[in-house]
């Protein structure tokens, strides 16, 4: 009965974590002390019960015994559920604790991918071009911080679902920075691949009028060098 009490006491504990590393400590640390109560409660809770059911048998104070040995499995019942309900508290505590944290490392990524977009538009076609390739391949990479920022907003709505009050108000303001974020990326990189192709199609046409004029040029240079008439019957 005391190594139960004892036990009640680490189960009882209202502790959850001040941040992520503490609430992954204390779920590792309880989580051995469940599997540990668990193996060698359960195997002295059977021998203490086989012991006393053949008391029971013989013993006259048969009825006594008895009830001692119902109050014990009562109570390591008690202690079952006890580490169950906690194992859950600290697990939602681990969640909780890790979106946060989640949260505020993806805003790092997204801040960092935004300054990699570069403000330059090439000085001609084949940079601004070159640009648009490299541009298409930053799209393409970030694809995978949209991938997390979906899993986050999924992860956001299951504990809102959860929770109440100033918790949920903090979820959802979570939720919102790192969208929010996210989609000034988004529309940074549709500006940017917008500017790319507007710029590509600037060059290809100063380039296109450049070579009509140098035609044009060669046209009338062509005209000018060929030998004029010097009568009528020349004409003819």
């Amino acid at each position: 009965e005391q190594w139960i009490a004892e036990r009640d006491v680490i189960a009882s504990s209202p502790e959850m974590g001040q941040d992520l590393d503490h609430a992954t400590l204390l779920r590792e640390k309880f989580r051995d002390f469940a599997r540990e109560t668990g193996t060698l409660g359960q195997e002295w809770v059977n021998n203490v019960t086989h012991r006393t059911d053949q008391l029971i048998d013989i013993h006259p104070e048969a009825a006594t015994i008895a009830e001692w040995r119902d109050g014990l499995n009562e109570s390591w019942a008690d202690l079952l559920e006890l580490i169950d309900t906690r194992m859950q508290l600290l697990t939602a505590s681990y969640d909780l604790h890790k979106f946060f944290y989640d949260g505020s490392e993806i805003q790092v990524l997204i801040e960092e991918k935004h300054k990699e977009l570069p403000e330059e538009l090439g000085r001609d076609v084949n940079t601004a071009e070159s640009f648009h390739r490299m541009h298409k391949t930053f799209e393409r990479d970030i694809h995978l911080l949209g991938v997390q920022v979906q899993h986050f907003q999924e992860v956001a709505a299951r504990l809102l679902a959860a929770y109440a009050g100033e918790k949920a108000m903090a979820i959802q303001k979570q939720e919102q920075e790192v969208v929010k974020a996210w989609k000034a990326l988004l529309d940074a990189c549709e500006g940017r691949r917008a500017q790319l192709v507007d710029t590509a199609e600037k060059f290809r046409f100063f380039s296109m009028v450049r070579d009509l004029m140098s035609w044009m040029e060669s046209v009338i240079q062509q005209i000018d060098t060929q030998e004029k008439p010097r009568d009528v019957s020349s004409v003819e």
